[in-house]
């Protein structure tokens, strides 16, 4: 059995910007900057959806603008919107994400992988990279006590990915 990390650095840091938010607080644009330049976002990264997308799409959603662009990035906007909206229905599944048990996982998933990351993306499924499973937190459902991904257990999601 290998040992896999689950990390939620990304999600931490996304549940304390919605919640600023939430509060009428601002984030300072150098917050923003180093969230973006965060090693668990650049999973995320790729031609349509840039660090600069996701800096721009938080400084409009910080200071609560109207953002326009290309359909991956208004996803993304939008998907952040609706988490802010609903926070009071995201937080069991964030609370389910973080009692996730891997003992199991760590038996049955490639021995290549070592790391589980958990991020708001633009993908809305599990990715593979650089010996990680990269889970699209917008993917993510509550149903049954279950977090589900594309109508699948997080669990059978992860080992088919």
């Amino acid at each position: 059995m290998h040992n896999i990390k689950v990390n939620l650095n990304g999600l931490e840091i996304m549940l304390f910007f919605w919640n600023s938010i939430i509060s009428k607080e601002k984030v300072n644009e150098l917050f923003i900057n180093d969230l973006c330049s965060m090693r668990e976002f650049s999973f995320i990264y790729q031609e349509e959806f840039t660090t600069d997308s996701l800096r721009t799409i938080l400084s409009a959603l910080n200071n609560k603008e109207p953002y326009k662009a290309s359909k991956k990035e208004m996803k993304f906007y939008s998907n952040n919107l609706r988490v802010m909206e609903y926070i009071d229905e995201v937080l069991p599944i964030i609370n389910a994400i973080k009692k996730m048990n891997m003992d199991i996982l760590s038996q049955k998933l490639d021995e290549n992988i070592n790391e589980i990351i958990v991020v708001p993306g633009t993908s809305n499924t599990i990715t593979k990279s650089d010996h990680c499973l990269i889970v699209d937190f917008f993917a993510a459902r509550l149903s049954q006590g279950n977090i589900i991904i594309n109508d699948k257990k997080i669990e059978d999601a992860l080992l088919d990915a």
